[in-house]
């Protein structure tokens, strides 16, 4: 299967995704702020989509520092000149006082409905395994941080950086620095990996490091209304209520 490019015009994302890695433009004036740029070949393949839409980068963003949302993002920002954003906590990863969690294997196991959900891209299964060695972590290794220098902070309950309207949510269960944006005027929530979507509903993952701040998060995320869930993997979902049929 070849690169998929999706226009949500009327929440103003784009959606890039190969297999089932979600890579998202927000749309902010002549620029887009780019979220979880995390294959190797983002770069790449967002120059494509920027040329037909002759757009800039303005910002580029990450919602946790697994290295399938976080290894394309240093060269996407050093080639378009563009300010780096990662979570409070990744940072702290980066800076040595803080050490990631992961999901054992046994939890990533369970999301499998997500991983059949789209067609195999072999760019994409060759990016998650090239990934590793450029920045982030996951797959039993620490932070591979050196590549993400420079990074400036995500906080919870601020403005996104470049993208008028929407609020950075710390929800962390997932990972300890799982991060969701939210924008109230169209109910729509990029949700990163905390939560995933299969059979055309949102899934609260189970893949989790901590199942207590998953369903505080979860219960946090519940409260919001959402028509629009933009799952880090998994195909979008759109509908009245999102969580009116939660997986």
């Amino acid at each position: 299967m070849a690169l998929v490019v999706e226009r949500l015009d009327d929440i103003g994302v784009i959606r890039i995704s190969r297999w089932i890695f979600n890579c998202y433009l927000i749309r902010g004036g002549r620029s887009y702020v780019v979220v979880d740029a995390g294959l190797p070949g983002s770069a790449d393949d967002i120059a494509g989509v920027l040329s037909v839409h002759r757009g800039t980068v303005g910002a580029v963003v990450a919602t946790h520092g697994h290295s399938d949302h976080v290894a394309g993002a240093p060269r996407l920002a050093a080639e378009h000149g563009a300010a780096l954003y990662l979570p409070e906590v990744t940072l702290s990863y980066l800076d040595g006082t803080r050490q990631p969690r992961t999901p054992a294997l046994t939890k990533v196991a369970q999301i499998w409905p997500t991983l059949i959900s789209q067609p195999l891209d072999l760019t994409g299964l060759r990016g998650l395994a090239d990934g590793p060695r450029i920045a982030g972590y996951g797959g039993g290794k620490g932070m591979v941080g050196d590549a993400l220098g420079g990074a400036q902070a995500l906080t919870d309950g601020e403005s996104l950086p470049g993208a008028e309207g929407w609020e950075v949510l710390h929800v962390p269960g997932h990972t300890d620095d799982s991060t969701a944006f939210y924008h109230a005027g169209s109910r729509t929530l990029i949700a990163g990996d905390a939560v995933l979507s299969a059979g055309g509903q949102a899934w609260l993952t189970p893949e989790t490091v901590d199942a207590a701040a998953a369903a505080r998060s979860a219960q946090r995320m519940r409260a919001l209304s959402v028509e629009h869930l933009l799952p880090g993997h998994g195909l979008p979902v759109h509908r009245a209520s999102v969580w009116a049929d939660v997986r």
